[in-house]
């Protein structure tokens, strides 16, 4: 529990976390197809009605994740003040790897959540949305160090990039042969960040 997190704050998200790791655990037990809302409610000790006060759907529960940066991090990035998109993009990048190494996402659920993805395409659709979500969150915060409206072309273009970045470290890091079964992602995520970095300093 953070200190800025309220006890209202912290039971919201251990229900919602709870939600999503029954969702995630039947799907593996029974098949994604054979689950519905009502077993996943059961599951997680809630009720259908509190179900959907956290989720719209059963492939949002399997997907769970964060679909914005955090305030704190977007409040410190934005007071870094306006600059050229090649610097604010580093800063991004340095933002993003440092949301991850503070999330610390489990190597095995992001495993079975991207399996469910590859095999039924409406966990598929659920987490490129999940992603779009989190894209237009980036978006709106490289918007306010570069003073342009987050659906401008260049703040959309950093956060594509960034997100992009991102997105490829974890499914590398997902599909590592790695003897660490908990090993970070931060390090995948950091070489992706890297070679984009590269790729546009060329």
């Amino acid at each position: 529990m953070s200190p800025s997190e309220t006890l209202r704050e912290r039971r919201r998200r251990e229900t919602r976390t709870e939600i999503h790791a029954t969702a995630l655990r039947l799907a593996q037990e029974h098949g994604f197809d054979k689950i519905t809302v009502e077993m996943i409610s059961n599951g997680a000790g809630v009720s259908p009605r509190t179900f959907f006060n956290y989720f719209p759907s059963k492939e949002e529960a399997v997907v769970q994740g964060p679909s914005a940066l955090p305030q704190a991090f977007v409040d410190e990035f934005a007071a870094l003040g306006h600059a050229h998109p090649r610097d604010v993009l580093a800063d991004l990048i340095r933002l993003l790897v440092r949301d991850i190494a503070e999330s610390n996402p489990g190597r095995e659920e992001f495993r079975a959540v991207f399996q469910l993805a590859h095999e039924h395409p409406a966990v598929q659709a659920a987490l490129l949305t999940r992603f779009d979500r989190f894209q237009r969150s980036v978006a709106e915060a490289v918007a306010q160090r570069l003073d342009e409206h987050s659906d401008d072309e260049v703040p959309s273009l950093v956060g594509a990039l960034g997100l992009a970045a991102v997105r490829v470290g974890l499914e590398r890091w997902t599909v590592a042969d790695s003897l660490e079964r908990d090993e970070s992602a931060v390090p995948y995520v950091e070489r992706s960040l890297a070679l984009l970095q590269t790729f546009l300093s060329t």
